[in-house]
């Protein structure tokens, strides 16, 4: 512990001198993007039903049809555990032939500003009743929400967690001053001190920083709880420096030394591998002969990879259906070829760049040289086997092993004394929770929680038997804090709200 009784480098989030009654709402992974390599979050009418579960959860935190003033939420804290806003899904890169790894390139900054205006366009603005272009909303929504709350005398606070597909935020503050105005609602003079100087404190940042930095966590001993979007204990997704390597876990005190290096430099899996995919998704669409029979079929397909996880499950649909395709229609055939030939460049072209190899770690290198090898005699079966080797290493967590549970930093002994017990992050796409025990603490009960939070956005799955199907899924975690109840009161419980829709809005085309 040091002189604050903290374990190294742990930044709490500031709490006041007189304990409040509060709701904390968490959601993960909403993917706002330019909509230019298709749309990645969920819709409106799904954000609408969100907010309204909001504050539903604001105005009733008990289970009395008429809440006691005892029981009133007086503070709401909404995290956003990152990947808020995805500026790496963009087809801007590949039409401006800059890469998201480019970050000392001339034109990198106006990209990403560029993509930053779209965003704020589909995901923040009212949508026009005339417009037939993609909305969800998000940012909206949220701010109509918020204003309502805070003229009722609820005090809120909107946190953006970092993750790992909205670190160009944090290399370019333009687009960061964007993403607090117009996104959040929020201009500088509106950001309290407390905010800014536990930003500067946890990241390393200057305390007057007038647009700070995003943070990488959220802890509170009120609220028992540690949120981070989950990305550290992900190779592909976090850099090695001089003073860390993934392997080395949970080390703040490390990562404030090197300003958070770590996830902010351009990665393998975030930044190279899906700035690629963007580009392949992009130029295939370019391509297509949209005369050809089949052709607007594909065009949605494409509009959609993104919706798959692993994304590389989509390259693989892609391939088989214009594959098909040509085989039921002999004038498709070369749309067939058309599609293999976009995808035959792209991966060439991927291997070609120097920031594949560089940012990839030993094991994946190798990988990629037999992948190499393997591009060269251009076989259409050892194409498609080579996708499907590849969605299977990457498919998501599914689960969560008891050793990397164990090793969560909310479960370490020294968070564990400070009165945390639920570990909250993203990242994975796949909602989860876990429970497990310890020696028992002097006081308290012996109930430690893991939950993931998983992704707010439509997703593409396979049926049961053949064939693929659409639906919205999302998750939210609701924590309450009603410090103002007696201690034998229901003062702290949390609770996770799943949602998943379907309907024939979803399955249009």
């Amino acid at each position: 512990m040091d002189k604050a009784g903290l374990p190294p480098g742990l930044v709490l989030w500031p709490s006041t001198s007189t304990r409040t009654n509060r709701l904390c709402v968490l959601i993960s992974d909403i993917h706002c993007t330019d909509c230019t390599v298709g749309n990645q979050t969920a819709s409106e009418t799904d954000w609408q039903l969100f907010f309204e579960q909001l504050e539903f959860a604001v105005c009733n935190p008990g289970d009395k049809a008429q809440t006691p003033s005892s029981h009133r939420i007086e503070e709401l804290l909404l995290i956003l555990n990152g990947d808020i806003v995805d500026l790496i899904r963009s087809s801007k890169w590949a039409q401006a032939k800059v890469y998201p790894w480019q970050r000392e390139h001339e034109d990198f900054a106006g990209i990403v500003m560029d993509i930053m205006a779209d965003i704020v366009r589909i995901h923040a603005r009212k949508r026009p009743d005339d417009s037939r272009q993609p909305y969800s909303g998000f940012f909206y929504w949220m701010r109509q929400s918020v204003t309502m709350l805070r003229k009722s005398g609820v005090r809120v606070s909107i946190i953006p967690i970092v993750g790992n597909h909205d670190k160009e935020l944090q290399v370019v503050s333009d687009a960061r001053q964007l993403f607090y105005e117009e996104c959040l609602g929020l201009n500088g003079i509106d950001i309290p001190d407390s905010y800014r100087s536990w930003v500067a404190a946890q990241m390393g940042g200057k305390p007057d920083e007038m647009y700070p930095l995003l943070p990488f966590y959220v802890a509170d001993t009120g609220l028992r709880m540690l949120a981070t979007h989950g990305q550290w204990r992900d190779a592909d997704n976090a850099r090695a420096t001089p003073g860390w390597r993934p392997d080395r876990g949970w080390t703040p005190e490390a990562w404030r030394r090197e300003k958070y290096l770590p996830f902010s430099e351009p990665c393998f899996g975030d930044t190279v591998a899906a700035g690629m995919l963007s580009h392949f998704i992009w130029c295939t669409a370019e391509r297509i002969d949209k005369s050809m029979p089949g052709a607007d079929r594909l065009c949605k397909l494409l509009d959609e990879m993104d919706l798959y996880r692993p994304s590389v499950s989509a390259v693989v649909r892609l391939l088989s259906e214009s594959r098909r395709l040509a085989r039921r229609d002999p004038r498709a055939k070369g749309l067939h070829d058309q599609v293999l030939q976009c995808f035959r460049e792209s991966l060439v072209g991927w291997l070609a760049h120097d920031a594949t190899w560089d940012s990839a770690w030993k094991s994946t290198r190798l990988g990629l040289h037999v992948l190499s090898l393997l591009t060269k005699p251009k076989w259409y079966w050892l194409d498609i086997s080579l996708m499907r080797l590849m969605a299977k290493v990457q498919e998501p967590e599914r689960d969560i092993t008891d050793k990397r549970l164990l090793e969560l930093p909310a479960f370490a002994e020294a968070y564990r004394k400070l009165g945390l017990r639920l570990h909250v992050e993203g990242h994975t796409h796949v909602a989860l929770e876990a429970d497990v025990q310890f020696r028992q603490l002097p006081q308290g009960r012996n109930n430690y929680t893991y939950v993931n939070l998983g992704a707010w956005r439509d997703a593409i799955v396979r049926k049961r038997n053949q064939g693929f199907r659409r639906r919205g899924i999302g998750r939210a975690l609701f924590i309450f804090d009603l410090a103002r109840l007696g201690d034998n009161e229901d003062a702290y419980r949390f609770y996770a709200r799943d949602m998943t829709s379907w309907g024939d809005r979803l399955d249009s085309w």
